[in-house]
């Protein structure tokens, strides 16, 4: 049984942060795009892929109250995921193949 992911104020577990070299492979593979990854004031954290030559944002994914938000600024919709995996399968097939 999968573990429920980590509380408000927690920063990217070590299974989470696996999940997030994924779309690091993606960013690296594209020419102009770059990640960040961060906290909020609280320590919920989140990353953005931002496409440099468009200037514009590709992918937004935080945990929320233990749930994975992924947001598509290009595709106008958001997600909302029980596990990281599910987040960023959502993300690759969807929102960056876009």
């Amino acid at each position: 049984m999968d573990q429920l992911p980590p509380g408000n104020g927690h920063k990217w577990t070590d299974e989470e942060r696996s999940q997030i070299l994924r779309l690091e492979q993606v960013c690296r593979d594209a020419a102009h795009w770059e990640m960040e990854c961060s906290h909020t004031d609280a320590g919920d954290p989140w990353c953005v892929i931002y496409d440099c030559h468009e200037h514009r944002t590709i992918l937004h994914i935080a945990r929320i109250d233990r749930r994975y938000v992924v947001v598509s600024p290009i595709l106008q919709r958001s997600a909302s995921k029980a596990t990281m995996a599910a987040a960023v399968d959502l993300a690759l097939s969807e929102t960056i193949a876009a």
